[in-house]
């Protein structure tokens, strides 16, 4: 959770505020949280909060823009720093529970290799997968089940070359493959069908994964073309409609 500690080590460690600043920025949250009353909020720990829009509707407040011009804007400078600090607060949870989950879902693959023959995947739409929401942002979940059984069908080797081959896996004895979503779950609220579904999970060698995930759009425009071309009516049978230039969307972030 956020504190005042964890306030004051994140404008010491991300800004160039003298310490003397520091300091009064981070006693002027606790004087804000004790004063919400006045300003038309209810009453609240400021270190407690999620939403950056509290911090918006206290600095529109006429009684705290008196105050805040009283006290040389001191109290804005305050505020918009705590709100620097909330986004960064906020986005440091949903990556942790990002990675936890990914972690999971590669332990899986990892120590369950499937065993399934080429065809029998089919390819249908189905609902969107459940969620969890961290920092009012959508986590969707994924069936592990499904990545090892694409990865499988695709006779581990790597979709965008088979000639691919790193090593062996010690979990299967098979070549070592990783199993990656084409279109990201990430971007799941806009589809109406699951994107935990065969025909959007690729088999890929780590270093194509790695590249599609950190590489130069440059480079992974190669891999995206192929592996959208091998998979593009599959995606129309499973509910899926999408032109490759908006898949180049996803991936130029």
């Amino acid at each position: 959770m956020m504190t005042k500690v964890g306030f004051i080590n994140w404008l010491e460690n991300n800004t160039d505020i003298i310490p003397y600043s520091v300091k009064r920025y981070s006693n002027a949250i606790d004087t804000l949280s004790s004063e919400l009353s006045n300003y038309g909020l209810a009453e609240e720990n400021l270190f407690n909060i999620t939403e950056v829009g509290i911090i918006d509707r206290i600095l529109i407040n006429p009684e705290f823009i008196m105050k805040n011009k009283k006290g040389n804007r001191m109290y804005s400078s305050a505020l918009n720093y705590f709100k620097k600090y909330i986004e960064y607060y906020n986005d440091k949870e949903l990556q942790e529970e990002l990675l936890k989950e990914e972690m999971e879902f590669e332990k899986y693959l990892k120590r369950n290799p499937a065993d399934v023959s080429r065809g029998n995947l089919g390819d249908k739409p189905e609902e969107k997968p459940t969620y969890k929401t961290v920092n009012n942002q959508k986590v969707w979940s994924r069936n592990p089940r499904y990545a090892s059984n694409a990865v499988a069908d695709a006779e581990y080797l790597c979709e965008f070359d088979n000639q691919h081959n790193h090593f062996i896996s010690k979990f299967n004895q098979r070549n070592y493959v990783e199993a990656h979503h084409l279109i990201p779950m990430q971007y799941q609220e806009q589809f109406d069908c699951s994107l935990d579904i065969h025909a959007n999970i690729v088999s890929i060698c780590l270093v194509c994964h790695k590249k599609i995930h950190y590489g130069l759009f440059e480079d992974k425009k190669e891999i995206l073309d192929k592996l959208f071309s091998s998979r593009i009516e599959r995606l129309k049978a499973s509910g899926i409609l999408i032109g490759v230039s908006d898949l180049y969307k996803y991936y130029k972030d």
